[in-house]
């Protein structure tokens, strides 16, 4: 999830959300191609790095056949299907629970990312002072809008209430529980509406893969 645009979005859709219908559970339409944002390997490469070493991070990018991004990570938009070969390759080389740790850093460091360099400070002024059903829904509308940028071509739909859902069906980042994208919509989730938030994953649909985080929040 790379952010670009998030922040005109969420401009948008904060300034509308005390205005529009309660529930919105329309698909995004993303532009050509299986493409997401460098931040799946840019933080991805960090995370790895600080729980694994240099030298171990580069034997698991070399194993993937991506040890080019691991010399020069992506400034742009990334093929998906590499992005998940090296995903596939880091579950492999560190086991179960190892990855998720890993993944939930980097996911905890894009969400960062988007915060600090993607979205203005008017922005997350206004969407901290919303109510947090308004803020969750202007929130929506925002990943909806920039939804190739972590989910490629994939149908993405979001629906507001509590819990907020967020559904990815073909999703091209397809790993167990999801870690990376729950970790990024939890982190901006709890950010911009100031209340601890837990994002839980699940499978939706048994004849398609649909992949489906619930937030939720307290307070």
């Amino acid at each position: 999830m790379s952010g670009g645009g998030i922040g005109h979005s969420l401009l948008n859709a904060a300034r509308s959300a005390a205005t529009e219908p309660a529930s919105d559970d329309g698909a995004s339409h993303p532009a050509a191609g299986h493409q997401v944002g460098p931040n799946a390997i840019i933080q991805t490469r960090l995370a790895l790095i600080d729980f694994e070493g240099a030298g171990r991070a580069r034997a698991l990018f070399d194993n993937a056949g991506m040890g080019d991004w691991f010399d020069r990570p992506p400034d742009r938009m990334v093929p998906a299907e590499r992005v998940h070969c090296l995903n596939a390759e880091l579950l492999s080389g560190l086991g179960s629970d190892a990855f998720r740790s890993v993944m939930i850093d980097a996911g905890r460091r894009t969400g960062r990312y988007i915060l600090d360099n993607r979205i203005p400070g008017p922005a997350k002024t206004l969407l901290r002072a919303l109510p947090a059903g308004l803020a969750a829904r202007a929130l929506l509308k925002a990943i909806r809008s920039n939804a190739w940028t972590f989910a490629g071509k994939a149908e993405v739909r979001v629906t507001p209430g509590h819990p907020c859902i967020i559904e990815i069906g073909g999703n091209p980042l397809p790993m167990p529980g999801c870690p990376w994208h729950a970790a990024v919509f939890e982190t901006l989730f709890s950010t911009l509406l100031v209340r601890p938030v837990t994002v839980s994953h699940r499978i939706g649909d048994a004849r398609g893969r649909v992949d489906r985080f619930e937030v939720r929040w307290r307070g």
